[in-house]
Protein backbone atom coordinates (compact mmCIF):
# COMPACT_ATOMS: atom_id res chain seq x y z
CA UNK A 1 0.00 0.00 0.00
CA UNK A 2 1.30 3.22 -0.93
CA UNK A 3 1.46 5.46 2.30
CA UNK A 4 3.47 2.44 3.98
CA UNK A 5 5.71 2.40 1.34
CA UNK A 6 6.50 5.76 1.48
CA UNK A 7 6.90 5.51 5.22
CA UNK A 8 9.30 2.29 4.83
CA UNK A 9 11.41 4.46 2.35
CA UNK A 10 11.68 6.92 4.37
CA UNK A 11 12.45 4.84 7.34
CA UNK A 12 15.13 3.63 5.23
CA UNK A 13 16.66 6.92 4.21
CA UNK A 14 17.58 8.53 7.77
CA UNK A 15 18.25 5.34 9.78
CA UNK A 16 20.42 4.87 12.40
CA UNK A 17 23.72 4.06 13.28
CA UNK A 18 24.05 0.21 12.70
CA UNK A 19 25.58 -1.13 9.53
CA UNK A 20 23.78 -3.87 8.63
CA UNK A 21 24.09 -5.42 5.32
CA UNK A 22 23.75 -8.87 3.56
CA UNK A 23 23.40 -11.06 0.40
CA UNK A 24 19.77 -12.89 -0.11
CA UNK A 25 19.47 -15.37 -2.55
CA UNK A 26 15.18 -15.45 -3.45
CA UNK A 27 13.80 -17.90 -5.98
CA UNK A 28 10.13 -17.47 -7.20
CA UNK A 29 7.96 -18.64 -9.42
CA UNK A 30 7.22 -15.54 -12.27
CA UNK A 31 3.45 -14.95 -13.54
CA UNK A 32 3.96 -12.94 -16.75
CA UNK A 33 1.76 -10.32 -17.29
CA UNK A 34 1.75 -7.29 -19.48
CA UNK A 35 4.22 -4.42 -18.46
CA UNK A 36 2.39 -1.21 -17.00
CA UNK A 37 3.44 1.89 -19.11
CA UNK A 38 6.27 3.54 -16.97
CA UNK A 39 5.71 7.27 -17.16
CA UNK A 40 8.75 9.31 -18.30
CA UNK A 41 10.96 10.49 -16.00
CA UNK A 42 11.12 14.31 -17.98
CA UNK A 43 7.61 14.97 -17.28
CA UNK A 44 6.58 14.41 -13.72
CA UNK A 45 8.26 15.51 -10.57
CA UNK A 46 8.06 12.87 -7.70
CA UNK A 47 9.62 12.87 -3.90
CA UNK A 48 12.86 11.17 -4.24
CA UNK A 49 13.02 8.05 -2.61
CA UNK A 50 16.60 7.30 -0.47
CA UNK A 51 18.71 5.73 -2.73
CA UNK A 52 19.05 2.52 -0.51
CA UNK A 53 16.60 -0.58 -0.94
CA UNK A 54 13.14 -0.27 0.88
CA UNK A 55 12.77 -2.15 4.19
CA UNK A 56 10.52 -4.95 2.77
CA UNK A 57 12.76 -7.54 0.87
CA UNK A 58 11.27 -8.04 -2.87
CA UNK A 59 11.79 -11.02 -3.98
CA UNK A 60 13.96 -10.80 -7.18
CA UNK A 61 14.06 -12.87 -10.48
CA UNK A 62 16.79 -15.31 -11.11
CA UNK A 63 19.38 -14.90 -8.08
CA UNK A 64 19.87 -10.94 -8.21
CA UNK A 65 20.84 -10.27 -5.24
CA UNK A 66 19.04 -8.19 -2.27
CA UNK A 67 20.08 -6.12 0.65
CA UNK A 68 19.26 -6.07 4.35
CA UNK A 69 19.22 -2.02 4.49
CA UNK A 70 20.22 -0.32 7.88
CA UNK A 71 16.70 0.65 8.80
CA UNK A 72 15.78 -2.86 9.96
CA UNK A 73 17.82 -1.16 13.36
CA UNK A 74 14.59 1.07 13.92
CA UNK A 75 11.82 -1.39 12.92
CA UNK A 76 9.71 -3.50 15.47
CA UNK A 77 10.56 -7.44 15.13
CA UNK A 78 9.34 -9.25 12.16
CA UNK A 79 5.96 -10.35 11.89
CA UNK A 80 4.48 -14.00 12.40
CA UNK A 81 2.34 -15.15 8.64
CA UNK A 82 -0.83 -14.50 10.10
CA UNK A 83 -0.03 -10.82 11.61
CA UNK A 84 1.27 -7.50 9.69
CA UNK A 85 4.87 -5.73 10.56
CA UNK A 86 4.22 -2.98 12.21
CA UNK A 87 5.90 0.21 11.51
CA UNK A 88 7.33 2.61 14.11
CA UNK A 89 5.92 5.64 12.60
CA UNK A 90 2.49 6.61 11.85
CA UNK A 91 2.86 9.64 9.21
CA UNK A 92 4.84 11.10 6.71
CA UNK A 93 5.14 14.50 4.87
CA UNK A 94 7.54 15.09 2.30
CA UNK A 95 7.98 18.06 -0.27
CA UNK A 96 10.89 19.15 -2.99
CA UNK A 97 11.13 22.60 -5.34
CA UNK A 98 13.57 23.04 -8.26
CA UNK A 99 13.30 26.38 -10.15
CA UNK A 100 11.60 27.56 -12.61
CA UNK A 101 8.94 25.07 -11.35
CA UNK A 102 9.19 21.69 -10.32
CA UNK A 103 6.87 20.93 -7.31
CA UNK A 104 6.19 17.49 -5.63
CA UNK A 105 4.45 17.29 -2.13
CA UNK A 106 3.42 14.52 -0.15
CA UNK A 107 2.27 13.32 2.73
CA UNK A 108 0.41 10.19 4.55
CA UNK A 109 -0.79 8.63 7.87
CA UNK A 110 -1.87 5.56 8.83
CA UNK A 111 -5.13 6.43 11.07
CA UNK A 112 -5.17 2.58 12.41
CA UNK A 113 -1.96 0.26 12.92
CA UNK A 114 -1.90 -2.98 14.00
CA UNK A 115 -0.51 -6.24 14.11
CA UNK A 116 -4.28 -7.22 12.15
CA UNK A 117 -5.37 -3.87 10.98
CA UNK A 118 -4.41 -1.02 8.67
CA UNK A 119 -6.15 2.10 7.47
CA UNK A 120 -4.40 4.99 6.17
CA UNK A 121 -4.58 8.00 3.84
CA UNK A 122 -2.30 9.73 1.87
CA UNK A 123 -2.31 12.32 -0.71
CA UNK A 124 0.38 13.41 -3.49
CA UNK A 125 1.06 17.06 -5.78
CA UNK A 126 2.95 16.91 -8.67
CA UNK A 127 3.94 20.33 -10.84
CA UNK A 128 5.52 21.48 -13.22
CA UNK A 129 6.45 23.91 -15.97
CA UNK A 130 8.78 24.36 -18.47
CA UNK A 131 9.64 26.58 -21.75
CA UNK A 132 9.71 24.55 -25.31
CA UNK A 133 12.75 26.47 -27.25
CA UNK A 134 11.99 23.85 -29.99
CA UNK A 135 8.79 22.63 -30.44
CA UNK A 136 8.60 21.37 -34.10
CA UNK A 137 5.49 23.43 -35.74
CA UNK A 138 5.34 25.80 -33.14
CA UNK A 139 8.42 27.52 -33.84
CA UNK A 140 6.70 30.86 -34.09
CA UNK A 141 5.40 30.75 -30.77
CA UNK A 142 5.94 30.86 -26.98
CA UNK A 143 5.42 27.47 -25.60
CA UNK A 144 5.37 26.41 -22.30
CA UNK A 145 4.32 22.84 -21.52
CA UNK A 146 2.53 22.92 -17.80
CA UNK A 147 1.37 20.02 -15.69
CA UNK A 148 -0.57 20.23 -12.26
CA UNK A 149 -1.89 17.13 -10.85
CA UNK A 150 -3.30 16.36 -7.57
CA UNK A 151 -3.91 12.64 -6.23
CA UNK A 152 -5.85 11.88 -2.58
CA UNK A 153 -6.45 8.40 -1.39
CA UNK A 154 -7.37 5.59 1.23
CA UNK A 155 -6.06 2.36 1.91
CA UNK A 156 -7.40 -0.76 4.16
CA UNK A 157 -6.47 -4.20 4.61
CA UNK A 158 -7.42 -6.38 7.55
CA UNK A 159 -6.03 -9.70 7.73
CA UNK A 160 -8.54 -12.72 8.93
CA UNK A 161 -5.68 -14.58 11.34
CA UNK A 162 -4.30 -17.24 8.83
CA UNK A 163 -7.30 -17.83 7.28
CA UNK A 164 -7.13 -14.58 4.46
CA UNK A 165 -6.74 -11.14 3.93
CA UNK A 166 -8.89 -8.52 2.45
CA UNK A 167 -7.25 -5.24 0.88
CA UNK A 168 -9.36 -2.67 -0.50
CA UNK A 169 -8.63 1.25 -1.60
CA UNK A 170 -9.73 4.42 -3.25
CA UNK A 171 -8.30 7.23 -4.72
CA UNK A 172 -9.29 10.53 -6.63
CA UNK A 173 -6.66 12.85 -8.90
CA UNK A 174 -7.79 16.13 -10.89
CA UNK A 175 -5.36 17.58 -13.03
CA UNK A 176 -4.82 20.44 -15.60
CA UNK A 177 -2.44 20.09 -18.29
CA UNK A 178 -1.13 22.58 -21.08
CA UNK A 179 0.15 20.76 -24.04
CA UNK A 180 -0.16 22.78 -27.24
CA UNK A 181 -2.38 21.12 -29.98
CA UNK A 182 -1.57 22.58 -33.47
CA UNK A 183 -5.68 22.84 -33.92
CA UNK A 184 -6.20 23.98 -30.12
CA UNK A 185 -4.72 26.76 -28.42
CA UNK A 186 -5.77 26.01 -24.93
CA UNK A 187 -5.60 23.79 -21.73
CA UNK A 188 -6.59 20.14 -20.50
CA UNK A 189 -8.09 19.01 -17.44
CA UNK A 190 -8.57 15.40 -16.42
CA UNK A 191 -10.11 13.25 -13.70
CA UNK A 192 -8.97 9.59 -12.43
CA UNK A 193 -10.82 7.19 -10.40
CA UNK A 194 -9.41 4.04 -9.07
CA UNK A 195 -10.78 1.53 -6.79
CA UNK A 196 -9.80 -2.01 -5.84
CA UNK A 197 -10.95 -4.71 -3.32
CA UNK A 198 -8.83 -8.16 -3.03
CA UNK A 199 -9.14 -11.29 -1.05
CA UNK A 200 -6.44 -13.76 -0.55
CA UNK A 201 -6.78 -16.94 1.32
CA UNK A 202 -6.23 -20.35 1.73
CA UNK A 203 -8.73 -23.46 2.23
CA UNK A 204 -6.30 -26.54 3.72
CA UNK A 205 -3.64 -27.02 0.94
CA UNK A 206 -6.05 -24.59 -1.95
CA UNK A 207 -5.09 -21.34 -2.17
CA UNK A 208 -7.02 -18.68 -4.15
CA UNK A 209 -7.95 -15.16 -5.02
CA UNK A 210 -9.99 -12.78 -6.02
CA UNK A 211 -9.87 -9.33 -7.18
CA UNK A 212 -11.86 -6.56 -8.22
CA UNK A 213 -10.74 -2.87 -9.66
CA UNK A 214 -13.13 -0.02 -11.47
CA UNK A 215 -10.66 2.79 -13.14
CA UNK A 216 -11.91 5.48 -14.74
CA UNK A 217 -9.94 8.32 -17.34
CA UNK A 218 -11.73 11.78 -18.02
CA UNK A 219 -10.09 14.08 -20.63
CA UNK A 220 -11.35 17.17 -21.98
CA UNK A 221 -9.61 19.62 -23.93
CA UNK A 222 -10.53 23.57 -23.48
CA UNK A 223 -10.56 25.09 -26.67
CA UNK A 224 -10.01 29.10 -27.57
CA UNK A 225 -10.86 30.64 -31.00
CA UNK A 226 -6.62 31.22 -31.54
CA UNK A 227 -5.39 27.66 -32.88
CA UNK A 228 -1.77 27.72 -33.55
CA UNK A 229 -2.26 26.50 -37.39
CA UNK A 230 -5.19 25.44 -39.43
CA UNK A 231 -4.84 23.67 -42.11
CA UNK A 232 -5.98 23.97 -45.69
CA UNK A 233 -8.77 21.12 -45.21
CA UNK A 234 -10.23 21.57 -41.89
CA UNK A 235 -10.77 18.60 -39.99
CA UNK A 236 -12.29 18.04 -36.71
CA UNK A 237 -11.68 16.17 -33.68
CA UNK A 238 -13.88 15.72 -30.52
CA UNK A 239 -12.27 18.59 -28.25
CA UNK A 240 -14.51 17.32 -25.37
CA UNK A 241 -14.88 13.68 -24.41
CA UNK A 242 -16.73 11.84 -21.96
CA UNK A 243 -15.22 9.42 -19.19
CA UNK A 244 -13.91 5.97 -19.90
CA UNK A 245 -14.83 3.01 -17.66
CA UNK A 246 -12.07 0.27 -17.40
CA UNK A 247 -13.59 -2.91 -14.93
CA UNK A 248 -11.55 -5.50 -13.90
CA UNK A 249 -11.90 -8.64 -12.59
CA UNK A 250 -9.34 -11.74 -11.73
CA UNK A 251 -9.68 -14.69 -9.92
CA UNK A 252 -7.38 -17.72 -8.97
CA UNK A 253 -6.66 -20.61 -7.58
CA UNK A 254 -4.02 -23.02 -6.86
CA UNK A 255 -3.64 -26.41 -5.65
CA UNK A 256 -0.92 -28.81 -4.52
CA UNK A 257 -0.78 -32.39 -6.07
CA UNK A 258 1.16 -34.14 -3.06
CA UNK A 259 4.81 -34.91 -2.64
CA UNK A 260 7.17 -34.06 -5.43
CA UNK A 261 4.37 -34.01 -8.21
CA UNK A 262 3.75 -30.46 -8.53
CA UNK A 263 1.02 -27.66 -8.32
CA UNK A 264 -2.19 -27.35 -10.80
CA UNK A 265 -3.03 -23.79 -11.21
CA UNK A 266 -6.36 -21.32 -12.62
CA UNK A 267 -6.17 -18.09 -13.73
CA UNK A 268 -9.55 -16.26 -14.87
CA UNK A 269 -9.35 -12.86 -15.89
CA UNK A 270 -11.89 -10.05 -17.17
CA UNK A 271 -10.74 -6.69 -18.99
CA UNK A 272 -13.55 -4.81 -19.95
CA UNK A 273 -13.07 -0.75 -21.33
CA UNK A 274 -16.18 0.91 -22.07
CA UNK A 275 -15.36 4.77 -23.77
CA UNK A 276 -17.63 7.53 -25.45
CA UNK A 277 -18.03 8.17 -28.52
CA UNK A 278 -14.84 9.37 -30.41
CA UNK A 279 -12.24 9.52 -33.11
CA UNK A 280 -10.90 5.73 -33.62
CA UNK A 281 -7.63 5.30 -35.66
CA UNK A 282 -7.05 2.35 -36.97
CA UNK A 283 -4.30 0.72 -39.78
CA UNK A 284 -6.26 0.20 -43.36
CA UNK A 285 -3.64 -1.18 -45.86
CA UNK A 286 -4.82 -0.21 -49.48
CA UNK A 287 -7.36 2.56 -48.24
CA UNK A 288 -6.28 5.11 -50.99
CA UNK A 289 -5.91 4.54 -54.90
CA UNK A 290 -1.96 3.58 -54.88
CA UNK A 291 -1.53 3.11 -51.27
CA UNK A 292 1.26 1.29 -49.79
CA UNK A 293 0.39 2.19 -45.93
CA UNK A 294 -2.30 4.48 -44.56
CA UNK A 295 -3.51 5.23 -40.84
CA UNK A 296 -7.06 5.90 -41.08
CA UNK A 297 -9.57 7.85 -38.49
CA UNK A 298 -13.01 7.61 -38.50
CA UNK A 299 -15.89 8.58 -36.12
CA UNK A 300 -16.83 5.90 -34.09
CA UNK A 301 -19.81 5.68 -31.32
CA UNK A 302 -19.52 4.92 -27.90
CA UNK A 303 -19.21 0.87 -27.08
CA UNK A 304 -17.33 -1.78 -25.20
CA UNK A 305 -14.14 -3.52 -25.98
CA UNK A 306 -13.60 -6.56 -23.58
CA UNK A 307 -10.98 -9.40 -23.23
CA UNK A 308 -11.76 -12.79 -21.44
CA UNK A 309 -8.78 -14.66 -20.60
CA UNK A 310 -8.13 -18.54 -18.87
CA UNK A 311 -4.91 -19.75 -18.07
CA UNK A 312 -4.80 -22.94 -17.05
CA UNK A 313 -0.97 -24.51 -16.23
CA UNK A 314 1.10 -27.13 -14.04
CA UNK A 315 4.12 -26.25 -12.22
CA UNK A 316 6.64 -28.59 -10.76
CA UNK A 317 10.31 -28.97 -10.17
CA UNK A 318 11.61 -26.84 -7.03
CA UNK A 319 13.07 -29.26 -4.68
CA UNK A 320 15.61 -29.91 -7.37
CA UNK A 321 16.33 -26.32 -7.64
CA UNK A 322 14.73 -25.99 -10.96
CA UNK A 323 11.53 -24.75 -11.68
CA UNK A 324 9.04 -25.18 -14.61
CA UNK A 325 5.88 -24.07 -14.83
CA UNK A 326 4.01 -24.93 -18.29
CA UNK A 327 0.46 -23.48 -19.59
CA UNK A 328 -1.43 -21.44 -21.67
CA UNK A 329 -3.53 -18.57 -22.16
CA UNK A 330 -6.95 -18.73 -24.01
CA UNK A 331 -8.18 -15.04 -24.68
CA UNK A 332 -11.73 -14.21 -26.15
CA UNK A 333 -12.34 -10.75 -27.54
CA UNK A 334 -15.73 -8.70 -27.28
CA UNK A 335 -16.17 -5.91 -29.45
CA UNK A 336 -14.17 -3.76 -31.99
CA UNK A 337 -12.75 -5.10 -35.29
CA UNK A 338 -9.93 -7.77 -35.58
CA UNK A 339 -9.71 -11.80 -34.36
CA UNK A 340 -12.10 -12.49 -31.32
CA UNK A 341 -10.37 -15.42 -30.19
CA UNK A 342 -6.36 -16.00 -29.71
CA UNK A 343 -3.77 -18.27 -27.57
CA UNK A 344 -0.56 -17.60 -26.46
CA UNK A 345 2.11 -19.41 -24.54
CA UNK A 346 2.70 -19.25 -20.74
CA UNK A 347 5.73 -21.21 -19.84
CA UNK A 348 8.66 -20.51 -17.22
CA UNK A 349 11.72 -22.35 -16.67
CA UNK A 350 14.29 -21.79 -14.77
CA UNK A 351 17.40 -23.58 -12.68
CA UNK A 352 19.61 -21.79 -9.78
CA UNK A 353 22.68 -23.50 -8.29
CA UNK A 354 25.34 -21.65 -5.92
CA UNK A 355 26.36 -18.36 -8.10
CA UNK A 356 24.68 -19.42 -11.28
CA UNK A 357 20.77 -19.25 -12.87
CA UNK A 358 19.24 -19.75 -16.88
CA UNK A 359 16.29 -18.49 -17.43
CA UNK A 360 13.41 -19.03 -20.12
CA UNK A 361 9.90 -17.89 -20.44
CA UNK A 362 7.32 -17.51 -23.37
CA UNK A 363 4.20 -15.51 -23.38
CA UNK A 364 1.80 -13.49 -24.98
CA UNK A 365 -1.97 -11.83 -24.81
CA UNK A 366 -4.32 -9.61 -25.86
CA UNK A 367 -4.01 -6.14 -24.77
CA UNK A 368 -6.46 -3.12 -24.35
CA UNK A 369 -5.35 0.22 -25.48
CA UNK A 370 -7.01 2.73 -22.90
CA UNK A 371 -6.39 6.40 -22.44
CA UNK A 372 -5.56 6.00 -19.21
CA UNK A 373 -2.77 3.66 -19.92
CA UNK A 374 -0.85 7.01 -22.87
CA UNK A 375 -1.19 9.34 -20.01
CA UNK A 376 0.62 6.83 -17.89
CA UNK A 377 3.20 6.83 -20.38
CA UNK A 378 3.52 10.51 -21.32
CA UNK A 379 0.97 13.32 -20.03
CA UNK A 380 2.07 14.92 -23.04
CA UNK A 381 0.04 12.34 -24.96
CA UNK A 382 -2.13 13.13 -27.94
CA UNK A 383 -5.59 13.68 -26.83
CA UNK A 384 -8.78 12.53 -28.69
CA UNK A 385 -8.35 9.53 -30.28
CA UNK A 386 -9.08 6.11 -29.70
CA UNK A 387 -7.78 3.33 -29.78
CA UNK A 388 -8.32 -0.83 -30.52
CA UNK A 389 -6.86 -3.37 -28.94
CA UNK A 390 -3.38 -5.31 -29.28
CA UNK A 391 -2.38 -8.46 -29.93
CA UNK A 392 1.27 -9.98 -28.65
CA UNK A 393 1.21 -13.55 -30.56
CA UNK A 394 4.54 -14.49 -28.83
CA UNK A 395 6.92 -12.98 -26.67
CA UNK A 396 10.30 -14.96 -25.55
CA UNK A 397 12.78 -13.88 -23.33
CA UNK A 398 15.83 -15.71 -22.12
CA UNK A 399 19.20 -15.37 -19.56
CA UNK A 400 21.74 -16.46 -17.14
CA UNK A 401 22.83 -14.82 -14.04
CA UNK A 402 26.23 -15.53 -12.38
CA UNK A 403 26.80 -14.22 -8.89
CA UNK A 404 27.37 -12.85 -6.63
CA UNK A 405 31.09 -13.45 -6.06
CA UNK A 406 33.11 -11.36 -3.97
CA UNK A 407 30.77 -8.51 -4.52
CA UNK A 408 30.24 -9.18 -8.20
CA UNK A 409 27.61 -10.17 -10.55
CA UNK A 410 26.98 -10.11 -14.06
CA UNK A 411 23.91 -11.31 -16.56
CA UNK A 412 23.52 -11.88 -20.25
CA UNK A 413 19.95 -11.17 -21.84
CA UNK A 414 17.55 -11.27 -24.96
CA UNK A 415 14.68 -11.43 -26.10
CA UNK A 416 12.56 -11.46 -29.33
CA UNK A 417 8.67 -10.50 -29.35
CA UNK A 418 5.61 -10.06 -32.15
CA UNK A 419 3.72 -7.59 -31.72
CA UNK A 420 0.34 -6.02 -33.95
CA UNK A 421 -1.26 -3.32 -33.95
CA UNK A 422 1.08 -2.21 -30.88
CA UNK A 423 0.98 1.55 -30.16
CA UNK A 424 3.97 3.66 -31.32
CA UNK A 425 4.17 7.30 -31.36
CA UNK A 426 4.13 8.65 -34.54
CA UNK A 427 2.99 10.89 -37.55
CA UNK A 428 -0.37 10.00 -39.89
CA UNK A 429 -0.06 12.67 -42.99
CA UNK A 430 -3.85 12.47 -44.07
CA UNK A 431 -3.12 15.01 -47.26
CA UNK A 432 -0.33 17.53 -47.87
CA UNK A 433 -1.14 19.88 -45.39
CA UNK A 434 -3.19 18.06 -42.73
CA UNK A 435 -1.24 16.22 -40.16
CA UNK A 436 -1.83 14.52 -36.69
CA UNK A 437 0.89 13.02 -33.92
CA UNK A 438 -0.45 10.37 -31.97
CA UNK A 439 -0.30 6.84 -31.18
CA UNK A 440 -0.34 4.29 -34.78
CA UNK A 441 -1.07 0.81 -34.53
CA UNK A 442 1.93 -0.81 -35.82
CA UNK A 443 2.64 -4.79 -36.66
CA UNK A 444 5.99 -5.05 -35.15
CA UNK A 445 8.49 -7.70 -34.39
CA UNK A 446 12.40 -7.70 -33.26
CA UNK A 447 14.59 -8.66 -30.55
CA UNK A 448 16.94 -7.10 -28.04
CA UNK A 449 19.97 -8.01 -26.37
CA UNK A 450 22.20 -7.17 -23.26
CA UNK A 451 24.28 -7.39 -21.07
CA UNK A 452 24.47 -6.11 -16.95
CA UNK A 453 26.97 -6.29 -14.43
CA UNK A 454 27.12 -5.10 -10.11
CA UNK A 455 29.96 -4.87 -7.74
CA UNK A 456 28.80 -4.05 -4.10
CA UNK A 457 31.73 -2.84 -1.14
CA UNK A 458 29.29 -3.71 2.09
CA UNK A 459 27.13 -1.49 2.46
CA UNK A 460 29.89 1.57 1.31
CA UNK A 461 29.44 1.15 -2.48
CA UNK A 462 26.70 0.11 -4.72
CA UNK A 463 28.19 0.06 -8.69
CA UNK A 464 25.88 -0.94 -11.80
CA UNK A 465 25.55 -1.10 -15.53
CA UNK A 466 24.62 -2.08 -18.67
CA UNK A 467 24.40 -2.11 -22.50
CA UNK A 468 21.47 -3.45 -24.42
CA UNK A 469 20.90 -3.97 -28.44
CA UNK A 470 17.59 -3.31 -30.63
CA UNK A 471 17.65 -3.35 -34.54
CA UNK A 472 14.79 -0.27 -35.61
CA UNK A 473 12.75 -0.63 -38.65
CA UNK A 474 9.39 1.15 -39.73
CA UNK A 475 7.92 -2.46 -38.91
CA UNK A 476 10.66 -4.21 -36.97
CA UNK A 477 12.18 -3.42 -33.28
CA UNK A 478 11.73 -4.34 -30.12
CA UNK A 479 8.20 -3.22 -29.26
CA UNK A 480 8.26 -2.39 -25.53
CA UNK A 481 10.59 0.69 -26.56
CA UNK A 482 8.30 3.45 -28.13
CA UNK A 483 10.96 5.87 -28.71
CA UNK A 484 12.47 3.10 -31.02
CA UNK A 485 15.81 3.39 -29.35
CA UNK A 486 18.49 1.24 -31.03
CA UNK A 487 21.22 1.59 -28.52
CA UNK A 488 20.20 1.60 -24.49
CA UNK A 489 23.48 2.10 -21.68
CA UNK A 490 22.96 2.89 -18.37
CA UNK A 491 25.49 3.41 -16.14
CA UNK A 492 25.00 4.38 -11.62
CA UNK A 493 27.09 4.32 -8.30
CA UNK A 494 26.11 4.91 -4.85
CA UNK A 495 28.37 5.97 -2.52
CA UNK A 496 28.16 6.24 1.43
CA UNK A 497 31.24 8.30 2.63
CA UNK A 498 29.41 8.25 5.97
CA UNK A 499 26.80 6.26 7.79
CA UNK A 500 24.20 8.95 7.15
CA UNK A 501 25.03 10.91 3.33
CA UNK A 502 24.06 8.60 -0.06
CA UNK A 503 25.65 10.22 -2.70
CA UNK A 504 24.32 9.12 -6.22
CA UNK A 505 25.50 9.46 -9.80
CA UNK A 506 23.62 7.96 -12.74
CA UNK A 507 23.77 8.40 -16.48
CA UNK A 508 21.28 7.05 -19.37
CA UNK A 509 22.04 6.90 -23.06
CA UNK A 510 19.36 6.45 -25.69
CA UNK A 511 20.81 6.44 -29.15
CA UNK A 512 19.43 6.83 -32.46
CA UNK A 513 15.80 7.35 -31.16
CA UNK A 514 13.20 8.25 -34.30
CA UNK A 515 9.55 8.50 -34.88
CA UNK A 516 7.80 7.68 -38.29
CA UNK A 517 5.55 9.39 -40.31
CA UNK A 518 3.22 7.45 -42.47
CA UNK A 519 1.69 9.50 -45.61
CA UNK A 520 -0.12 7.87 -48.50
CA UNK A 521 2.54 6.39 -50.36
CA UNK A 522 5.56 6.54 -47.76
CA UNK A 523 7.27 6.47 -44.69
CA UNK A 524 9.89 8.76 -43.52
CA UNK A 525 11.81 8.41 -40.85
CA UNK A 526 12.08 11.40 -38.26
CA UNK A 527 15.01 11.74 -35.37
CA UNK A 528 13.42 12.01 -32.11
CA UNK A 529 16.94 12.89 -31.00
CA UNK A 530 19.14 11.04 -28.50
CA UNK A 531 18.53 10.99 -24.36
CA UNK A 532 22.02 11.81 -23.21
CA UNK A 533 20.44 12.36 -19.05
CA UNK A 534 23.04 12.97 -16.25
CA UNK A 535 22.06 12.78 -13.08
CA UNK A 536 23.22 13.10 -9.04
CA UNK A 537 21.59 12.94 -6.33
CA UNK A 538 22.35 13.57 -2.55
CA UNK A 539 20.65 12.67 0.89
CA UNK A 540 21.63 12.86 4.53
CA UNK A 541 19.81 11.89 7.55
CA UNK A 542 19.92 14.53 10.25
CA UNK A 543 17.82 12.32 12.72
CA UNK A 544 16.14 9.24 11.85
CA UNK A 545 12.85 10.85 11.19
CA UNK A 546 14.68 14.12 9.45
CA UNK A 547 16.23 13.84 6.38
CA UNK A 548 17.26 16.36 3.46
CA UNK A 549 17.99 15.73 -0.38
CA UNK A 550 18.71 17.03 -3.43
CA UNK A 551 18.48 15.79 -6.97
CA UNK A 552 19.06 17.05 -10.92
CA UNK A 553 18.69 15.56 -13.52
CA UNK A 554 19.42 15.75 -17.39
CA UNK A 555 22.41 17.65 -15.88
CA UNK A 556 23.75 18.31 -19.62
CA UNK A 557 20.64 20.31 -20.59
CA UNK A 558 19.94 17.35 -23.73
CA UNK A 559 16.84 18.28 -25.15
CA UNK A 560 15.47 16.09 -27.18
CA UNK A 561 11.37 15.05 -27.95
CA UNK A 562 9.32 12.95 -25.56
CA UNK A 563 6.89 12.40 -28.34
CA UNK A 564 5.96 14.26 -31.61
CA UNK A 565 5.70 18.01 -31.25
CA UNK A 566 6.39 17.36 -27.11
CA UNK A 567 10.37 18.71 -26.15
CA UNK A 568 11.68 17.30 -23.08
CA UNK A 569 12.47 19.57 -20.12
CA UNK A 570 16.23 20.35 -19.55
CA UNK A 571 17.56 20.62 -16.23
CA UNK A 572 15.22 19.78 -13.79
CA UNK A 573 15.38 17.92 -10.16
CA UNK A 574 14.13 18.66 -6.42
CA UNK A 575 15.46 19.61 -3.23
CA UNK A 576 13.62 19.53 -0.29
CA UNK A 577 12.86 17.58 3.16
CA UNK A 578 11.25 14.27 4.61
CA UNK A 579 9.91 13.99 8.05
CA UNK A 580 8.19 11.05 9.55
CA UNK A 581 6.42 10.75 12.75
Amino acid sequence: MKSLSYILLLAAASAGAQNLSTEITVDRTIVPAERAASRLSSVRPSILTSPVNPTRLHMTEYMEPGTVTRSSCVLAPAAWADSFAVSPYRGYVGGGYFPVYNLALSAGYRIIQNADTRLGVWGQFDGLSYEAPDAGSYDDYDIRFKNNTGTAGVDFDHRFGSTGVLTASASYSYGRIVAPDRYCNGDHSLGMADVRAAWYARAGRVGYHVDAALHTFGFRMHCDDDPFWVPATPVHLPVEKGTELEYKLSAGLIVPLGANKGRAGLELGADMLSRPAGTVAVFREGAAAGATTYRDLYAADGGTLGVISATPYYAFGEATGANVRLGARIDISTGGEGKKFHIAPDVQLSYSAAGFAIFARAGGGEVLNTQRSLYDYCVFSPAGFLYERSHLPLTVDAGVNIGPFAGFSAGVFGGWARANDWLMPGINMLGLSTDYAMFIATDIKGGHAGVRAAYDYRSMVHVEASAEFAPQKPESGYYMWRDRAKTVVKASATVRPIERLALTLGYEWRGDRAFYMYGREDVTRISAGSVSDLSFGARYALTPALDIFARGDNLLGRRYRLLPYVPSQGVHGLVGASFKF
